[in-house]
């Protein structure tokens, strides 16, 4: 088995597809909170924010592209840009950058689009229509959606796979995942907001649903066994119909290994790491080295030959 040295924090390779995806997040994020003010403020009248995200009150007048829209601007409120709104664009980025690649590269550039606007489209109408029950009306913005949903479906094809935790503590991927739906949960539930918990558990089970039904792929936990077979024939026999479309079904990895988060490949442990770091530094020279890989190549050598 051959394996890939990481470039530092992130995938090896990004694909254009997703490259557009993240950028175009981060501008129109970026440009709708910079000009919200301006909107609001002086020229009086709604701003980009309530524009494009996804409430209520704007597909009741109308603004149909809502549902659509949302998915690609962070919310800022109402005071523009701040060190939390950075932080939080650069998270969701970042996650959207890791665990994305690693699905758009089993599943194909159309079909990791039409997971992630189907998902984020389907998650925000959902909670669109649970807000005159719980007689809470908010507003819905940002890729939160389809993150979670890419976030269940990685989880899906890595269940037993373990990520190293602070990169010491090894942590098996399903637990780590349930872990953090618990934390967002939690947080949602001590501002009673009931809206936000709705949709993150809509994200959930609409991830799940396509796992299941649409790439045939099993829930992370054994319990869930027969439901998990229930949607995956269900989802054969709708794709057997004229009207539906194929989709090649994915295959989720059974062996126990360590995963290096940040590329989705196995942890190479320190023997195999030298062997592919010296052999990328006779092809590409020295300078190829990531800032990572250099620091692991002194770790690996303080460790083998200690100062005396």
């Amino acid at each position: 088995m051959s394996y890939t040295l990481s470039q530092g924090w992130g995938p090896n390779t990004t694909s254009r597809t997703l490259t557009y995806i993240i950028g175009s997040i981060a501008v129109i994020s970026i440009f709708s909170a910079l000009l919200d003010g301006i909107f609001v403020y002086y020229l009086e009248m709604n701003g980009t924010q309530s524009f494009l995200s996804l409430s209520w009150k704007g597909l009741t007048n109308w603004y149909i592209w809502q549902p659509f829209s949302y998915l690609f601007v962070l919310p800022s409120g109402n005071g523009g840009l701040s060190l939390y709104f950075f932080i939080e664009l650069l998270f969701d980025m970042y996650i959207l950058w890791i665990m994305g690649s690693a699905l758009l590269a089993r599943a194909g550039a159309q079909a990791f689009c039409r997971f992630f606007f189907s998902t984020g489209v389907i998650t925000g109408l959902l909670t669109l229509l649970w807000m005159p029950v719980l007689q809470q009306y908010s507003t819905l913005a940002g890729p939160t959606a389809p993150i979670i949903a890419i976030m269940m479906v990685w989880t899906m094809l890595h269940a037993e796979s373990e990520l190293l935790l602070f990169f010491l503590i090894p942590v098996k991927a399903k637990w780590l995942f349930l872990g953090l739906l618990g934390v967002f949960l939690l947080t949602d539930l001590s501002h009673l907001n009931f809206i936000h918990i709705t949709f993150i558990l809509q994200s959930v089970l609409i991830g799940y649903l396509y796992g299941t039904m649409i790439w045939g792929l099993k829930g992370p936990f054994t319990i869930s066994s027969k439901i998990d077979n229930f949607f995956i024939n269900f989802g054969n026999k709708l794709r057997s119909l004229s009207f539906m479309g194929k989709s090649d079904p994915m295959t989720s990895d059974k062996d126990t290994k360590i995963l290096d988060f940040h590329n989705g490949t196995p942890y190479l442990d320190d023997d195999a790491f030298m062997d592919q770091a010296l052999e990328k530094i006779s092809k590409h020279g020295e300078r190829s080295l990531t800032w990572s890989e250099r620091s692991r190549m002194m770790k690996i050598s303080e460790k083998k030959y200690p100062r005396k």
